[in-house]
């Protein structure tokens, strides 16, 4: 706010009160309200971000959505990371499980898990589940299509165990998962085994990490 003073600043708390109708407003009439011009409208507007007020009626309300829908994600993200963390404290042992890329990405976990102190065993086969009876099974796959990892999924499931995901929104891994962390980055085919595609897991993995040795 103190970037915009005098008229900029009404013309810019009128743009903000606004925003659902910039569609019908023309850069005239923001003038008029506040007893200046348009160069003014478009100078505010380009201090803001955008190039013009056209750009910006059309622009601004379909971005502030968008913010809002990301900052909800990132709610709920950080949600089931809490609950991922908290539930991996309480169980006797986790099993963490992934195929391809996603190895090194369980390895890293692995890495805080012990530091943590807490109990884990990286699963190399899933038949390695077989006589597991209780405890927190964690997989990772970015597509969340992998079958072998569905699979295991299913099988922690009749066994009762709980079962979380790190894999794609929207995938067959994400609702056979008790509880999923969502990855929203496009996923192809080439992208599978790019080291690129690997960042955000890391991401993840990190903030895992660090509430599991916060406490």
């Amino acid at each position: 706010m103190k970037s915009f003073q005098g008229t900029e600043r009404i013309i810019y708390e009128y743009i903000l009160n606004h925003v659902n109708e910039l569609g019908e407003i023309s850069a005239k009439q923001i003038a008029a309200i506040a007893h200046s011009n348009t160069t003014s409208v478009n100078r505010v507007c380009k201090k803001i971000g955008y190039a013009s007020y056209t750009e910006l009626r059309y622009s601004l309300p379909h971005d502030l959505r968008e913010e809002d829908s990301e900052t909800e994600a990132d709610s709920e993200r950080n949600a089931t990371i809490e609950r991922m963390t908290q539930a991996m404290k309480k169980v006797r042992v986790v099993y963490l499980y992934a195929r391809g890329g996603s190895i090194v990405s369980v390895s890293y976990l692995s890495r805080f898990l012990s530091i943590a102190n807490i109990p884990h065993l990286v699963i190399t086969d899933i038949h390695q589940l077989a006589l597991a009876s209780e405890g927190l099974v964690l997989l990772i796959s970015k597509s969340g299509e992998t079958q072998a990892v569905i699979d295991l999924a299913h099988n922690a499931k009749r066994k009762g165990m709980k079962v979380f995901a790190i894999s794609k929104d929207g995938s067959t891994l994400s609702h056979v998962s008790d509880f999923n962390i969502q990855l929203n980055e496009p996923v192809s085919g080439l992208s599978l085994y790019k080291r690129e595609s690997q960042i955000r897991i890391l991401e993840i993995i990190d903030q895992v990490g660090c509430q599991l040795l916060s406490s």
